[in-house]
């Protein structure tokens, strides 16, 4: 009892009411009396086929502590619904219960929200109870249906999000949930969240504008789930928007580990009452380490040790500030919580986070790719390691130590621009990756890690550039020095394998690219989930290969099944299920397709230009797409126009001389062969072939039956020759 002792000296009066229902617990006949609820009478009558208004019980499908919940369907013949009728039970009744569930019925009745089981209607049984009409809601609990579909982090996240948008209503409309658990939501089989049960939310407008309302919020207070509860309900504090805000971050906390940041169950009452008020939570990725619970793990697509290192830093800090024991000290508000987990699915700094260069600089290069501005890039990580080397002196010496090296290697590079080393000319792009990659072996050997990430940036730089045979060896070289420190199947080098897929792609080794990205897709559905963003985007990258192959039936059922997914995770507006239908109606469009292609292809066009207007990468890839659809099915004069439209917003947004713009081009050339135009086919095409064409296509010239018109032209054959020694040279440059 030294704790109790401890207790009773801040609340005496709970402490005195605690100690006499222990007294009681090892006194009463029936023990664990406070554990379990009490019995409910066996010879309770049934209810089933009774009518209530124009509704007929079928089955009683719940119990709670306020009330039993019926299965119900409308018999009035207006429209045919089923619905859940909620009864009040008669014990709680007696004790101010009723009052609490008429206010249930005037709370859900303000609650208009998608993601909260609609109020329907509200009555008084011919026995006298009080009843509420509501939406039935069939599904599974959360936490079982994120179990039984072995979801894994971002998409369980994802869905706890449209929870938290459903408790940011209730606030917004001054009521507070108090008992958010599991069974408290469910979800449907169509992945649609309900949040149930408001009977003892606590309406703010109410507690400040009426002393009976403050009074029945009193009298209403011991109900909750123990498990569930925030410490300022156990301990009979103030209940605010905060008390949600700690039952959503243990709801999160199940969901995401398997466990409750309170310990393995069971608890006795004072143990619960200590672990909740007084002892801190470990960590999440702790709580997954300690347990080593390989199930729980494999629901979640992972490992123990691989759940663990997703859980640790972001998702650790989100949640130890929601789990606070102060409520000033948790997040502001549930909306602040939810904005902190979105900025982690987006990979961007957290608000919980303390505000340091380096780690918003981690975040930064994980949101974004080097592109062909890559002298403005290198400038912008030169600028940002200095940085770290500034406010690493002062802390890590190993830090400051990888910052000294940084600035070493980077000031290496840009001494190509020197004067006294290169008088009146201008440092292009191309020169300075040069220069970098010459210079990478010498620079940072002393920091393998630091070495195999700069050669996987530059690698990528070589490739926007077109430069694939550059970015093929820097991509080869990294994955080798990352394994010897990370270890063959780490994050970083499995994505640096599937960039080296995409350049191998582009130089047309197809056989090479798809055992390289079947061999990362496999090891990422192992490690990281079948639903990760990086196990997708690998997926969607083996359908366009297999297509390129001619293996169309099989690219249109991975690119079928990568759309699906991205609709459920993503949305029908994100960017990357867009470019999942773009990708989709290619595969068709070659399996001749054509009508389905065509209309999969302008659905998609229309959404672009809606949601990300004309001037996108995505759209114009949409609008590129449409028009060979428009060609395809011999509709020359749309498909012309289509093609040139293509060919502006390229040049606008893209510039004359990159891959995509080369490609439309071709395009364009293919269709004026076809349409007898052979003088502007030929200038098109060279101009296509001169101004970056990838070596996949510059080698299927030839054989394209869009110029079949052009064969016996000698012009066209010295084309073709001009497009293989192109090839070739960007293969070996």
């Amino acid at each position: 009892m030294t704790w109790l002792a401890a207790f009773r000296a801040q609340r005496s009066d709970l402490a005195d009411l605690l100690e006499k229902l222990l007294d009681e617990h090892r006194t009463l006949a029936q023990e664990q009396f406070l554990e379990n609820e009490p019995p409910r009478p066996t010879n309770e009558p049934s209810l089933i086929g009774e009518t209530l208004g124009p509704y007929k019980l079928i089955s009683r499908i719940g119990e709670g502590g306020m009330g039993n919940v019926w299965l119900a369907e409308r018999i009035d013949g207006r429209f045919e619904r089923q619905v859940a009728v909620k009864f009040l039970h008669f014990a709680v009744a007696s004790q101010g219960g009723a009052e609490r569930f008429k206010r249930e019925g005037r709370i859900l009745g303000q609650l208009a929200h998608p993601h909260i089981a609609e109020l329907i209607d509200a009555g008084v049984a011919p026995k006298g109870e009080p009843y509420l009409v509501l939406e039935y809601v069939s599904g599974k609990r959360i936490d079982e249906y994120c179990d039984e579909r072995t979801l894994g982090m971002d998409a369980r996240i994802a869905l706890f999000l449209d929870v938290l948008d459903a408790v940011v209503h209730a606030h917004t409309n001054l009521v507070v949930h108090r008992d958010i658990k599991p069974s408290n939501v469910v979800v449907s089989s169509e992945g649609i969240v309900k949040l149930l049960d408001f009977g003892i939310a606590k309406l703010l407008a109410d507690d400040t504008n009426s002393a009976a309302a403050t009074l029945l919020t009193l009298e209403g207070g011991g109900a909750m789930t123990p498990l569930y509860a925030a410490p300022e309900q156990v301990t009979g504090g103030t209940i605010t928007t905060a008390t949600d805000v700690y039952a959503l971050a243990v709801l999160l906390f199940v969901l995401l580990t398997g466990h409750h940041p309170a310990g393995a169950e069971p608890h006795s009452p004072a143990d619960l009452v200590k672990a909740i008020t007084e002892t801190d939570p470990p960590l999440a990725s702790q709580a997954v380490a300690l347990s080593i619970d390989v199930a729980s793990a494999e629901k979640r697509g992972a490992t123990p040790e691989k759940l663990r290192r997703w859980l640790r830093g972001d998702l650790d800090t989100i949640l130890a500030k929601a789990l606070k024991k102060k409520p000033g000290e948790r997040y502001s508000s549930v909306a602040a919580f939810g904005d902190d987990l979105r900025r982690y699915l987006r990979h961007e700094p957290i608000s919980a986070r303390p505000d340091s260069v380096s780690y918003r600089l981690r975040k930064y290069v994980r949101r974004h790719r080097v592109g062909v501005a890559v002298a403005a890039g290198l400038l912008v990580l030169l600028a940002g390691f200095s940085v770290i080397q500034a406010i690493q002196l002062r802390r890590i010496t190993r830090e400051r130590d990888r910052a000294d090296r940084i600035a070493e290697f980077m000031t290496g590079v840009f001494k190509v621009s020197d004067p006294n080393e290169r008088v009146g000319a201008t440092v292009t792009a191309r020169e300075l990756l040069d220069k970098a990659a010459k210079d990478i072996d010498t620079g940072l050997s002393k920091d393998p890690e630091l070495q195999a990430r700069m050669m996987q940036i530059m690698g990528r730089a070589y490739s926007d550039l077109g430069f694939y045979s550059r970015a093929q060896l820097l991509f080869e070289r990294s994955i080798k020095i990352g394994r010897s420190v990370a270890g063959p199947e780490n994050r970083e080098i499995l994505s640096t394998k599937y960039e080296l897929s995409w350049v191998l792609f582009e130089q047309g080794h197809l056989a090479e690219a798809e055992s390289l990205q079947r061999e990362v897709f496999d090891a990422q559905r192992r490690i990281l989930g079948t639903d990760d963003p990086d196990t997708l985007r690998t997926m969607a990258q083996l359908a366009n290969t297999l297509s390129e192959e001619g293996r169309l039936a099989e690219a249109e059922k991975l690119g079928r099944e990568v759309l699906e997914k991205r609709k459920r995770l993503l949305g029908l507006e994100a960017s990357e299920t867009l470019s999942s239908r773009t990708n989709l109606s290619s595969y068709l469009a070659d399996e001749g397709k054509l009508a389905e292609a065509e209309k999969l292809d302008r659905e998609t066009l229309e959404i672009q230009l809606r949601v990300f207007g004309s001037e996108n990468l995505n759209t114009i890839i949409s609008m590129a797409n449409l028009a060979e659809d428009e060609r395809l099915l011999g509709r020359y004069e749309e498909a012309e126009s289509l093609f040139r439209q293509t060919l502006g917003l390229q040049g606008r947004v893209l510039g004359p001389d990159q891959p995509e713009t080369a490609e439309t081009r071709h395009n364009l050339a293919g269709l004026l062969a076809q349409r007898g135009q052979t003088e502007v086919a030929l200038s098109l095409l060279l101009q296509a072939i001169d101004h970056g064409l990838p070596p996949r296509v510059d080698l299927g010239i030839e054989t394209d039956p869009m110029f079949n018109s052009l064969h016996g032209d000698p012009r066209f054959a010295a084309l073709v020759a001009h497009a293989k020694k192109l090839a070739d040279a960007k293969t070996s440059n």
